[in-house]
C-alpha cells in the first residue's frame, strides 16, 4: 500500500476509533456499572441530569401526594424526612418544611443558600421558571401545601443549583480530558504503526548508501515495503548495481589500455628493430651485393606494412569507440558480395597453399550495408584463420542462411580452434589466443573486436563455436532488406 493511502487511512482512524472507542465504552460501562442500565454518556451528559431531577421530582411530587392524603401527620416527621434527603442527595436536592410560616426544617446542604423569606406563601401561584431566573441559587422542585389541625403546612423540595453548576463542569473536563487521552492515544498508536515500517526502511535504506558511499557496492539494498520507500530501494538497487557494472568496466578498460600500452610497444618495437637491424646492415655494408640490399630492402618495406597495419587498426577501433566513424549504408546483394571477397581472398589462401568457397542456397539476398566496413569484417576473420592455421591444408567455407527477418553468414575454418575457456574472449579488445605473442603472427588484437563493432553498427550481433584442433567458426547477422 503506497504512503498516500496510508496517511489517508491513519487519518480517518484517528477520527473513527475513538467514536468507536468512545461507543464501546459507554455500552460496557452503561451494561455492566449501572443497575438501571443508564449509559455512562446519559450518566455524565448535562441535558440527561436534568432531565433525571425533573424525572425525580415529579415522582416525588406523587409520592407526596399520596402521602398527604394517607399520612399528614408523618410527612413532615424527621424519619420521612431523613428517607426524602438520602434520595435526593445524588442530585443534590434537599427538604424544606415551615408551618403557618414558620421554618420547622431545612436540609444541611440549603442552608446557606436558600433565602427562606423569599418561599412562595402558601397555597401561592408562582411561575417555577421566573424563580430559578430571580433565585439563581436554588430551584424549587416540589412544593405540598396541606392542612393539619387547620395549621397551613408547606413542604419543599429544592435542588442546589450552585452545586449541580460545578457537577456539570467537573462533568464536562473529566469528558473533554477523557476524549482527548484517547485521541492522542489513538493518534500515537496509528502514527507508530504506519511510521515504523516507514523508519525501518529509510534507516536501512540510509545504511545501504553509506556502504555504497564507503565503496562497498556489493551490499544489496532489499525492499522492504511495497510503497514509494520500496520502490526507492529499488532504484538504488538499480543504481548500485549500475554503478558496480560501471566500475568493472572502467576498470576493465583500464586494465585493457595498459594492455594496449604493452602490446603496442611490444608489436611496434619489434618490426622497428627490424627495419633498424636491416638498415645497418645496408649502412655497414653487411649487404654487399645487390641481391643482399634487395632482400634487405623488402623486408624494410614489408615491416614497414605491418606497421602501417597496426596503426591503421588502432586509428579504427579508437574512431568506433568514440562513435566518429562514419558509415556509408547502401542497399547490397550480400551473395555477390561474398562472391567477390572470396575472389580477392583467394589469392591470399594460395600463397599459404589455403582453399575458400562459398555456399548459399537463396540468390539474390538483400541487406542495408557499408561495403568497406563489411569486407573489413571478412577480411579480419579470413585474416585470423591464417594466423592460426594448422600445418595441414587451410579449408575455409562461407555460408549463408536465412533466419526469418535475419541473414546468417559464418566463415568456418579447420585451423588451430580456440579452448571454452578463451572463446568468450576473442571478441574482447587486445585480446590475442597467442600468450607470447609470437613475432611470426602479426596484429594487435584488435581484428575481431573492429569486427564486432562494425557488425554491430550495421544492427546485427556476432558470436563464435569452436573445438580444438578441429576449428573455428564465426558467425554474424545482418538484417535482411527486401528492396533491390
Amino acid at each position: 500500500m503506497s504512503i498516500k493511502y496510508r496517511l489517508i487511512l491513519s487519518y480517518v482512524g484517528m477520527i473513527v476509533i475513538p467514536i468507536i472507542f468512545i461507543i464501546i465504552i459507554n455500552f460496557t460501562f452503561g451494561f455492566f456499572l449501572f443497575e438501571e442500565k443508564e449509559s455512562l454518556l446519559d450518566r455524565f451528559s448535562p441535558g440527561k441530569r436534568v432531565g433525571s431531577y425533573l424525572q425525580k421530582s415529579s415522582e416525588f411530587n406523587r409520592k407526596m401526594n399520596i402521602a398527604v392524603l394517607e399520612d399528614k401527620e408523618n410527612l413532615i416527621g424527621s424519619s420521612y424526612i431523613q428517607s426524602i434527603e438520602d434520595e435526593l442527595k445524588e442530585f443534590h436536592g434537599g427538604v424544606v418544611t415551615r408551618r403557618d410560616g414558620e421554618i420547622l426544617y431545612v436540609s444541611q446542604n440549603l442552608q446557606e443558600l436558600v433565602n427562606l423569606d423569599t418561599l412562595p406563601m402558601f397555597k401561592e401561584e408562582y411561575s417555577r421558571e421566573e424563580y430559578i431566573r430571580v433565585h439563581g441559587g436554588y430551584a424549587i422542585g416540589t412544593q405540598i401545601d396541606y392542612y393539619i389541625d387547620e395549621s397551613e403546612i408547606s413542604l419543599f423540595v429544592m435542588y442546589n443549583i450552585e452545586s449541580m453548576k460545578r457537577e456539570f463542569k467537573k462533568i464536562g473536563a473529566i469528558s473533554t480530558i477523557a476524549i482527548i487521552c484517547i485521541l492522542i492515544i489513538t493518534t500515537l498508536l496509528l502514527t507508530y504503526s504506519v511510521y515504523k515500517d516507514i523508519i525501518k526502511s529509510i534507516v536501512k535504506l540510509r545504511h545501504a548508501t553509506n556502504e555504497m558511499k564507503n565503496g562497498n557496492l556489493d551490499y544489496e539494498i532489499k525492499r522492504h515495503l511495497d510503497d514509494e520507500i520500496g520502490e526507492l530501494s529499488l532504484g538504488f538497487e538499480e543504481m548500485r548495481l549500475k554503478l558496480k557494472h560501471s566500475l568493472e568496466v572502467q576498470r576493465r578498460y583500464e586494465d585493457n589500455r595498459k594492455n594496449l600500452i604493452s602490446n603496442i610497444s611490444h608489436d611496434l618495437k619489434t618490426p622497428i628493430m627490424s627495419i633498424k637491424g636491416h638498415i645497418e646492415g645496408i649502412r655497414d655494408g653487411i649487404a654487399d651485393s645487390p641481391q643482399k640490399v634487395n632482400k634487405y630492402i623488402n623486408t624494410i618495406y614489408e615491416k614497414s606494412k605491418d606497421m602501417e597495419l597496426l596503426i591503421d587498426e588502432l586509428f579504427l577501433f579508437s574512431r568506433l569507440d568514440m562513435e566518429k566513424e562514419e558509415f556509408n549504408f547502401q542497399i547490397i546483394d550480400i551473395i555477390e558480395f561474398l562472391k567477390f571477397s572470396v575472389e580477392d581472398l583467394s589469392f591470399d589462401l594460395e600463397k599459404v597453399g589455403g582453399k575458400i568457397g562459398l555456399s548459399y542456397d537463396y540468390e539474390p539476398i538483400f541487406v542495408k550495408a557499408d561495403l568497406q566496413k563489411l569486407k573489413r569484417v571478412v577480411v579480419n576473420i579470413v585474416s585470423n584463420a591464417i594466423k592460426y592455421r594448422r600445418e595441414e591444408t587451410l579449408i575455409i567455407d562461407i555460408n549463408i542462411k536465412r533466419l526469418e527477418d535475419e541473414v546468417i553468414v559464418e566463415i568456418k575454418d579447420n585451423g588451430k580452434g580456440i579452448s571454452k575457456e578463451n572463446l568468450s574472449f576473442i571478441f574482447d579488445r587486445f585480446y590475442r589466443g597467442d600468450k607470447s605473442r609470437n613475432t611470426s603472427i602479426v596484429g594487435s588484437g584488435l581484428g575481431l573486436a573492429i569486427s564486432k563493432q562494425i557488425i554491430e553498427k550495421h544492427g546485427g550481433r556476432v558470436w563464435a563455436e569452436s573445438k580444438n584442433n578441429v576449428g573455428t567458426s564465426i558467425f554474424f547477422s545482418l538484417k535482411e532488406n527486401g528492396g533491390g
